[in-house]
């Protein structure tokens, strides 16, 4: 508690000191954007461009869904442990299967490290404004994730019925197919699903580079401050991550195994119209245009550099990012904690209608929170704040908050509620149920998932950095704009490595907490 005191109050003193926050000219602006909600732009010419871009959004998702798990179920096995256990303890065996477990494992360090949209600018430079953009963003990126987890799956199932066909003399494949696959299978699916929830918000934050869809359509509208069209996309996007979001929770929770095959079979049957949608060309990747332009980024690139403001300009940017995501952490994780209380439904049993309808007003804002992209809450805060650290971690908490907020929901209705329904028969106050009974044995799960988005929020602050706020983000941005490749390599160096370190930092603490 005391060292995250002092990193909070470290990352407000050096978010605020010798810096303006507040810009009292754009209240007007902002106002005017709230005030558009009861008035969302209803033309039918709009509606159909709408309704094409939410389609085009949902094909990018289903699309770099599909080629994350091809990528996790090829990948998964060759990270794992227990696909590799031999009965040759020949020193040079030994030595042949670790070098070359690790040299894949080595190949998914950084497309799991570095954020889609960094991949996604990188790309442009390639292949220009092509929905293969998107597609291998969200596909490379979540399948280096996808292939670490599948990895996880295999070596923490039962593993008796694949030594038992290796000893009979089954193939790695066969051992692998008949005696691991049928007992992770719900969970390979289950896992698939919630990457493509996600993958509906990461398709939305690549529009607005240019990737096409709602997002972009979103940028289109706020640069001509079009309010009315920005509520009407904004709506589209709560309905199209809402779908998401309850489709990839019942696949996970309440699904049968023969429910979450036909599921899933049906993002599978969904992929010609997904690439008839989007115009998918398949000749664009090995074109001579592309192999080209792909040496050209190459020789761009390397050997990685940095900008022309040196060391200063690169460890100050790496500061402020680390700033940034402490912030950002801080506003989603109390924000998260406060509208869960209210939307977890434990709270709403045999409660008045007024207690209901607050929990499903929580709901509903939760979903605002995290169906809107933060590229779009940062462009928003840049109205009432100067371009800088504090509407990078503004934009990121409101929407973290969206999501921490149903994570912590989820743990709230799903930990042992024996002690508060003791302290409710004892006539005990709610926020006495709360303070005694629900956060003390919470609060291990709460915090593990507030140290996870840490994580994943420190990757996020790139995303908003191109949009005008601080960081690292900026940095890279600012290098992309002067085609100076090598240096944006050279930024992403200094992500990844603050990365890992809080990846080490948060691994440490959820360690402590277990």
């Amino acid at each position: 508690m005391i060292g995250a005191t002092a990193a909070v109050t470290w990352a407000a003193t050096r978010s605020t000191t010798g810096r303006e926050v507040v810009n009292t000219g754009g209240w007007g602006s902002f106002t005017r954007f709230w005030a558009a909600v009861v008035r969302p732009e209803s033309a039918g010419e709009f509606i159909r461009t709408t309704a094409d871009a939410t389609l085009t959004t949902a094909s990018f998702a289903a699309l770099g869904t599909v080629l994350s798990v091809a990528i996790g179920l090829v990948a998964g096995p060759l990270v794992s442990e227990r696909v590799w256990e031999s009965g040759d303890r020949r020193r040079w065996s030994v030595w042949v299967r670790r070098v070359t477990r690790a040299a894949v494992r080595a190949a998914f360090v950084v497309p799991r490290a570095v954020h889609e949209v960094i991949g996604a600018l990188l790309l442009l430079q390639i292949l220009g404004f092509d929905p293969w953009v998107a597609i291998l963003a969200i596909g490379v990126q979540f399948g280096a994730v996808t292939t670490k987890v599948y990895g996880e799956l295999i070596d923490d199932a039962d593993p008796q019925a694949f030594r038992a066909m290796r000893a009979a003399g089954a193939s790695r494949l066969s051992a692998l197919s008949y005696g691991i696959a049928p007992a992770v299978r719900r969970d390979l699916v289950s896992y698939a699903f919630y990457r493509l929830e996600c993958a509906v918000r990461s398709a939305a934050v690549l529009g607005i580079i240019g990737a096409g869809g709602l997002g972009f359509q979103l940028d289109l509208s706020f640069e001509s401050l079009r309010y009315g069209e920005i509520w009407t996309l904004i709506i589209a996007l709560m309905i199209l991550s809402g779908l998401a979001d309850a489709w990839s929770s019942k696949v996970r929770i309440d699904a049968t195994p023969r429910s979450q095959r036909r599921s899933w079979g049906l993002v599978v049957a969904s992929i010609p119209l997904a690439a008839w949608q989007v115009g998918l060309r398949p000749g664009t990747l090995w074109s001579e245009r592309t192999r080209r332009l792909t040496g050209d980024l190459l020789d761009g690139l390397l050997p990685p550099r940095l900008g022309p403001d040196g060391w200063g300009e690169l460890v100050s940017a790496t500061v402020d990012t680390l700033a940034m995501s402490i912030l950002a952490t801080l506003i989603a994780v109390v924000g998260g904690i406060v509208a869960a209380t209210v939307a977890a439904r434990p709270w709403r049993r045999e409660a008045p209608i007024r207690t209901r309808v607050a929990g499903g007003v929580a709901r509903l804002v939760l979903l605002l929170f995290r169906a809107v992209p933060a590229p779009v809450w940062a462009f928003l805060v840049v109205l009432v704040m100067f371009p800088g650290i504090w509407p990078g971690a503004v934009a990121l908490g409101v929407y973290n908050l969206g999501v921490l907020g149903r994570l912590f929901a989820e743990v709230f209705e799903n930990h042992d509620d024996r002690a508060r329904r003791q302290l409710v028969a004892s006539g005990a106050s709610s926020v006495q149920q709360f303070a005694y009974a629900v956060l003390p044995t919470t609060a291990p799960r709460l915090a593990a998932l507030a140290l996870y988005r840490w994580e994943v929020i420190t990757r996020e602050t790139v995303v908003v950095g191109v949009v005008g706020a601080g960081g690292i983000g900026r940095l890279i941005q600012e290098h992309l704009v002067a085609r100076d490749f090598a240096a944006v390599l050279g930024a992403i160096g200094g992500l990844l490595v603050l990365t890992a370190l809080i990846d080490v930092t948060s691994t440490r603490l959820r360690r402590v907490l277990r």
